[in-house]
């Protein structure tokens, strides 16, 4: 038979938040899957990322006290903005041919009601 599958090159853009710069990225990449899927009419089998390019990164900061007085720390925030290059490896189901197999009407398939009780 011949192969089915097929890879198909798409760019996703997809933002993240996070108190650290990894979890920022680690949110963003995370949602590459949900963009691919949701976009897709085909079986998913694989998705590779091939190139990543930033489009924004932010990093906001302030200094938070406590009880307004005590203890001084600055509080950091990250934002990230990315476009991820990714191959995906699909089936397309339309284009995959399914033999029918005819049934007849008049046999009935027996089955037992105590079928794995006692």
């Amino acid at each position: 038979m011949d192969s089915i599958n097929q890879v198909n090159h798409q760019t996703v853009r997809v933002t993240g938040k996070g108190e650290t710069k990894q979890k920022a990225f680690a949110s963003a990449l995370s949602q590459i899957q949900k963009q691919v899927v949701q976009n897709e009419d085909y079986v998913t089998l694989q998705i590779t990322p091939v190139k990543v390019t930033p489009v924004r990164l932010e990093e906001s900061a302030y200094k938070e006290r406590f009880l307004f007085l005590f203890f001084p720390r600055i509080r950091r925030h990250f934002n990230v903005t990315i476009d991820v290059e990714v191959a995906v490896n699909t089936i397309d189901l339309a284009t995959v041919p399914f033999t029918e197999v005819a049934s007849t009407a008049g046999e009935f398939e027996s089955f037992s009601l105590l079928k794995g009780g006692k």
